[in-house]
């Protein structure tokens, strides 16, 4: 009976809403009113500090945040934001800047680190680490004083609002003459217009549920159990959508039907039901646009290309972000209108490439989740899993939190030592390196045993083996680790010049840092390696190295002290701030307890580890590292002997090697789990752990042509062929693992080293979502999982994306940055509460 009634109320409401384009906000016939805000800010005077890399970093002595343009200066910048009436027109924002002071500057300022995919990727190259256009420029950077961007999105409380940041530049900088502008104090200056009479929206239903028929009467229970809840659910099929709605395709009939069910009802939930039609073969896309004919439920596919120069092409990726923004602003009209993703017009929706880019809004009109069952079975599994966790969650388990992580990059530094041989008698020298840390903690002693010999050529090979130190096969925590890389054993240095610059499978991130290059020119060694401290938050080392003769006399001494290395993930996930943000943990409610997993406390050094530790149960997990649509992993600290021996697995769908698979125990290792009906909602930081268009035929044909064709049809899988994708499995499973994942659909990208928290991408993002529940939890709001799933990313697009006009568009926001907001999906219901009810 239930099911009947939602037909029926779907065709009498929403049959006369086909064609329907714009929702027109603005009340040109009605008289307005005007609403100006003035604001004033003061500033500190820019404080300037040395960077070990010969660059000035530049900052305000506060909570600012920052330009993250990559390789482009790395400026202060005060984000303000304001949500405004839904419905306003004419937006007028000025700055004007006071006691503008000029100075110059002998260095650079610190270029935006360059970020990097959180995937092993075959020679991937970086792209350089200035943007010289801009360095080379006599020109300030940025152009202007400020910037801002409108948008339309929900508020914290859920209620539709006209979104406004603004981005103001303190300090302003020409690179190519030294020169600073600075400003004492800014006079923000708004105004707008309201309509006559308020928009307001409906309130008739909270939750949509879109499902093919096929799975309707297994849903019934589902749209029972939201409304004895008093969250008004109502159920439509595909079918009727496609009835109803007119669109250029299935994924904006579905869209169009959303526009109208907020107009109409006021929804602000949309559940997505379904899938690919097989777990053995499906084709996941059809179209550039769309894959429809193997969905249960149609996906929009992204059309932004190329993230970056030097990275592979990913020629689109899964992206639900679409079914959420609904509206966007028009600069032009002052209105809201619909939004179809293709503003340049020419067909091909969300593009972003070298030649052209639809301006899009971003910003979340409603919640969207999905549920991508791919049969019935699936549906009533996970159905009866949201029904238990949200009627029988409880303090007792639920307060509790896991992370687990590692060292995410390489990031470092350059020791730069130089050893002139000139004058040196032709024999045997040894080069010593011992590292210690600020605890005066000291670690074993690295030996290279070299020979001088002015009548040879020249034999230097690279040496990576810290992996086979005694030290850390003790386990971890370890004590300081001092690692020669520049030169090996039994090397001769003799009377011809040799360059080397080791690559990714050798020296991870060497191409940012530049901390594993070899070089002896005019018999000048440079000496480079590796200095780190193994433990948590072991983030500052010292480094001693010295020379000594045949005769075990020390002929050469040098020191670097206060070296930084970041175990990028540890912090992402961790306790502490750095640069003004908190790791996950840092935010996290105090009654709350914490289960860190981490490589370099030694909880992490299996998988079994992990399935141990996640089968305790809880009610909140973060996974911060590197990942495939099945694998999820990440490094040792310092990756000992690079990726290839520091890599440790942390959960992966199935076990085994595109070579050899399904022949390790266990086959299906997330099978293990036992938190039985304490069910975690997961965010994942990786690449592709989240691709919910993977099957198992097409990732076993995929690994064979890339192995012996170098063909590859996208499915990243990198030797795991698998059923389906890490972050729905892990929901899909029943009574264990997550009620809900959080994850990317493409390659997802990380900042390096002590950049890592406040940089582009998964870090931020990832941190963004704690830090929004905390603050809902905290003021003991309801904590509404799509709430805050849409609210972290509000947040992300309004802290990196604010400029209105595109030839403001010379910092902030680029196609990383709109990759990080729409590949990250929710796996899960949108509409539940977490912790339960």
């Amino acid at each position: 009976m239930k099911k009947t009634i939602s037909i029926v109320l779907t065709t009498i409401i929403l049959i006369g809403a086909i064609g329907t384009t714009a929702i027109k906000f603005n009340n040109t016939n009605e008289s307005t009113n005007e609403v100006k805000k003035t604001i004033r800010i003061d500033f500190s005077e820019p404080t300037f500090t040395d960077s070990n890399d010969n660059y000035i970093r530049l900052g305000l002595g506060y909570g600012e945040t920052y330009i993250m343009n990559p390789g482009q200066p790395m400026l202060p910048r005060i984000l303000k934001t304001f949500e405004l009436p839904p419905g306003i027109s004419n937006i007028k924002v000025e700055v004007n800047p006071n006691g503008i002071q000029k100075m110059r500057i002998s260095k650079q300022i610190l270029p935006v680190p360059i970020p990097k995919p959180l995937s092993p990727i075959p020679g991937f190259v970086s792209p350089p680490k200035k943007d010289l256009e801009v360095y080379n420029s006599k020109e300030l950077f940025p152009k202007r004083w400020f910037s801002y961007r409108v948008g339309c999105g929900l508020s914290k409380d859920g209620d539709h609002v006209t979104h406004l940041a603004i981005n103001i530049f303190p300090v302003r900088y020409a690179p190519a003459i030294g020169e600073i502008w600075s400003i004492q104090n800014a006079e923000l200056r708004i105004s707008y217009e309201e309509p006559a009479k308020p928009i307001s929206f409906p309130d008739v239903y909270d939750l949509v549920i879109i499902s093919p028929k096929k799975f309707s009467n297994d849903l019934d229970k589902l749209v029972i159990h939201k409304n004895n809840l008093n969250v008004r659910t109502i159920l439509n099929t595909t079918d009727e959508i496609y009835s109803n709605y007119e669109g250029v395709d299935k994924p904006e009939q579905i869209k169009y039907f959303i526009k109208d069910a907020i107009e109409k009802w006021g929804i602000k939930y949309v559940l997505l039901v379904g899938g690919l039609k097989s777990l053995l073969l499906a084709k996941p896309r059809d179209h550039k646009n769309y894959g429809t004919r193997s969905w249960y439920i149609p996906v929009r596919y992204s059309n932004l290309i190329h993230v970056e120069p030097g990275t592979p092409p990913e020629p689109g990726y899964l992206c639900d972000l679409y079914y959420a923004d609904i509206y966007k602003w028009n600069n032009d009209t002052q209105e809201w209108e619909f939004d179809d993703w293709n503003s340049n017009g020419n067909d091909v929706i969300a593009e972003w490439n070298d030649e052209t880019r639809d301006l899009i809004d971003l910003y979340p009109d409603v919640s969207v989740g999905r549920l991508a069952c791919r049969n019935r079975y699936e549906v009533k599994t996970v159905v009866n899993k949201i029904i238990n966790y949200e009627t029988t969650a409880d303090p007792s388990w639920f307060n509790s939190m896991i992370v687990v992580s590692g060292d995410g990059f390489l990031d470092q530094e350059d020791w730069n030592i130089t050893w002139d041989t000139n004058g040196l008698p032709d024999g045997e020298y040894t080069i010593h390196a011992q590292s210690s840390n600020p605890e005066g903690e000291t670690g074993p002693i690295d030996n290279i045993c070299i020979t001088l010999d002015k009548t040879v050529e020249t034999n230097i090979t690279f040496n990576h083996d810290d992996h086979l130190k005694e030290e850390l096969h003790n386990g971890y925590p370890a004590p300081p680790i001092a690692e020669i890389v520049s030169i090996s054993n039994n090397n001769t240095l003799g009377n011809t010049n040799y360059n080397y610059t080791p690559h990714d499978g050798e020296a991870y991130c060497n191409e940012l840092y530049w901390w594993a290059n070899i070089s002896y020119v005019s018999g000048v060694l440079t000496i480079r390696g590796k200095s780190y401290d193994p433990k948590p938050y072991g983030n500052i080392s010292n480094l001693k190295l010295w020379i000594t003769n045949e005769n075990e006399e020390v002929i050469f001494t040098e020191y670097r002290n206060n070296t930084l290395t970041y175990y990028e993930g540890e912090w992402v996930t961790g306790e502490k701030l750095v640069h003004n943000r908190g790791g996950a943990l840092y935010y996290m409610p105090e009654d709350f307890e914490k289960e860190i997993v981490w490589t370099s406390n030694g909880k992490f050094a299996c998988q079994s580890d992990v399935i141990e530790s996640f089968s305790k149960g809880h009610g909140l997990a973060y996974f911060a590292g590197h990942g495939s649509p099945g694998v999820w992993c990440n490094h040792l600290p310092g990756l000992p002997g690079n990726r290839r021996y520091s890599q440790i697995m942390g959960l992966v769908v199935t076990q085994g090697s595109f070579l050899f698979p399904y022949v390790s125990y266990p086959v299906l290792p997330m099978r293990k789990l036992s938190n039985k009906n304490e069910n975690p909602v997961v965010v994942v930081g990786g690449c592709h752990n989240s691709m919910f268009g993977v099957s198992l035929i097409p990732t076993f044909i995929d690994i064979y042509l890339l192995y012996y064709f170098n063909i590859s049809i996208n499915m990243h899988t990198y030797g795991h062929p698998i059923p389906e994708c890490w972050s729905w499995y892990l929901v899909k499973l029943p009574k264990t693992g997550a009620i809900a994942t959080i994850g990317n659909t493409g390659f997802g990208w990380g900042s390096e080293g002590e950049w890592c928290t406040i940089g582009v991408g998964d870090g931020w993002i990832s941190t963004e979502f704690f830090k929004q529940y905390s603050d809902q939890y905290n003021n003991k709001n309801d904590t509404i999982l799509g709430d805050i799933y849409s609210q972290t990313i509000n947040s992300y697009i309004s802290h990196h994306h604010s400029f209105t006009l595109p030839e403001w568009n010379d910092f902030g926001w680029d196609r990383i940055d709109e990759k990080t907001v729409q590949q990250w999906v929710l796996l899960g219901d949108p509409s539940l509460k977490i912790g339960g009810y």
